[in-house]
């Protein structure tokens, strides 16, 4: 954080003292590489790293064709990175800063500006600061390391500004995603509700292509739908949460974590590897959408929505009921029909 201080009193202090020169040039003389933001071949880029002037910083890092990853290993969002490179590649100048605005543009960009680096291999190849709107919200104020004089920038044919796409918080980057396993790729999957008498599954692939199911006492119920057990396991080609759980207070989250989850799914992939979500009934919280019936009377919990602890992560997560109500079944459920 400090060292992102002394960057941006570095930037306030460099404009400033180009200022008298600056406006003394015409927008026609300025050096084209001193006001070029874009960079065309975002296709070679390896790593983008933000930081905002509260501290907020994050880096995100190419590991194969559309697989970008914070560096703490978690997925990054594919629509921000996409929304993010569209910008670099695209980003046009649609004037300077006018002299009249020169001062609180440059004061603005220094005292609130988002860094931006962006990287070939270990080569930094573009380095510049994101301000604001402009006052008719189509222009976004930034300026390029090295140049002499902030720009309002715009990609053609884009209405809006930039400044929301250039991403600081973390939490943000991360993708929402919680299940996503193509045809075949599940090798074993239980999904179970505690409070639903006989709601449990658990379903085994047997190596031939179709799927084995089991009752909660384990014993193996026949015969069974493949084509029904096929349309269930493909609610698990897209399965994500929608919010990281930041409503309920410490206390309810202690209080939470201690009790049993009522309903829960563990899911084995055909590369061994297992991922397992628990669930809870959602305190009612500022956030809550419906917090009373018809009658008025309140909710003894969140209806909506539950909280959710994936893999055991230390932040968890609030689900929708929509999402998740459809896979939590019976053995019947899945037993040809006579």
């Amino acid at each position: 954080m400090k060292k992102n201080r002394n960057i941006l009193i570095v930037l306030l202090v460099l404009i400033a003292v180009t200022a008298y020169f600056v406006t003394q040039k015409k927008s026609g003389t300025l050096e084209r590489e001193l006001s070029d933001f874009a960079y065309r071949d975002t296709g070679s880029v390896t790593r983008i790293f933000l930081a905002d002037r509260t501290g907020k910083q994050v880096a995100v890092n190419r590991k194969g064709p559309g697989n970008w990853v914070l560096d703490d290993g978690s997925e990054a969002r594919n629509d921000a990175i996409n929304a993010l490179l569209d910008v670099i590649r695209n980003i046009g100048i649609r004037s300077p800063v006018a002299k009249a605005a020169y001062n609180n543009v440059v004061k603005a960009i220094a005292t609130k500006g988002i860094k931006i680096e962006i990287y070939k291999g270990n080569e930094k190849v573009k380095t510049y600061y994101v301000g604001g709107p402009t006052q008719d919200q189509m222009g976004t104020f930034m300026y390029l390391d090295g140049s002499s004089v902030p720009f309002v920038t715009q990609i053609p044919g884009f209405n809006g500004y930039l400044t929301p796409r250039f991403i600081t918080n973390a939490s943000d980057w991360k993708t929402h995603r919680l299940f996503r396993y193509a045809s075949g790729e599940i090798q074993m999957l239980a999904a179970v509700d505690k409070e639903v008498k006989g709601q449990f599954i658990k379903l085994e692939a047997d190596g031939k292509g179709d799927y084995d199911l089991y009752d909660s006492n384990g014993k193996k119920i026949e015969p069974v739908s493949q084509d029904k057990i096929t349309s269930y396991l493909q609610f698990y080609e897209n399965i994500n949460y929608e919010m990281e759980e930041t409503s309920i207070s410490p206390e309810q989250r202690d209080s939470l974590l201690k009790t049993v989850p009522y309903r829960e799914i563990s899911i084995t992939g055909k590369d061994g590897k297992n991922k397992r979500i628990e669930l809870w009934k959602r305190p009612i919280t500022p956030t809550t959408t419906h917090k009373t019936n018809a009658s008025g009377d309140p909710f003894a919990y969140d209806i909506d929505r539950m909280t959710a602890r994936f893999n055991n992560d230390t932040a968890l997560v609030v689900v929708q009921f929509f999402v998740f109500d459809k896979l939590f079944r019976k053995p019947a459920d899945f037993v040809v029909a006579r």
